[in-house]
């Protein structure tokens, strides 16, 4: 069963406003490493995101985490704003699925803040994208097979 390109269009022209996506843990700048990573892992969030007057001022992420702060010397009590990405590139809510996807796809992201109007909004994940197309393809996506090169050599069932 393909998918029907006029459907996939649909799709990726949809408003990010129109999805559900996760809520990212929110800190102030001067908020030490320690507590926005255990922000992070008391509410299973896959980054952090630094607010301050309701504008996002950067973003610490599992991949931060996991990359740049398990070297030696890492202030675990120093401010989140000595070592956050400042800046990050956001999407609004008004942006579009593919713009989201290009973007990830682009700068290599699985992660990007939703911010309308200055207001933080959430985070949208790669893993809310494939969730949505799943749930948008139910039939298309549950019949592929687990290798997408496997063929059958003979239907199975009844």
């Amino acid at each position: 069963m393909a998918l029907e390109p006029q459907r996939v269009t649909e799709f990726a022209a949809r408003p990010l406003s129109t999805l559900e996506y996760g809520q990212a843990a929110l800190v102030q700048p001067e908020t030490p490493l320690s507590d926005a990573i255990a922000a992070m892992r008391g509410g299973d969030h896959s980054c952090v995101l630094v607010v301050a007057n309701g504008a996002l001022q950067g973003i610490i992420t599992e991949r931060d985490v996991l990359c740049k702060f398990m070297e030696p010397g890492v202030d675990w009590n120093g401010p989140v704003q000595a070592v956050m990405t400042a800046a990050p590139a956001s999407l609004a809510g008004t942006a579009t699925i593919r713009e989201a996807i290009t973007l990830m796809r682009e700068r290599d992201f699985r992660t990007v803040p939703v911010v309308d109007g200055g207001e933080v909004r959430g985070a949208i994940r790669l893993g809310d994208l494939l969730r949505h197309l799943a749930e948008s393809f139910p039939e298309e996506i549950l019949n592929l097979p687990p290798r997408p090169h496997q063929t059958m050599e003979k239907a199975e069932g009844a």
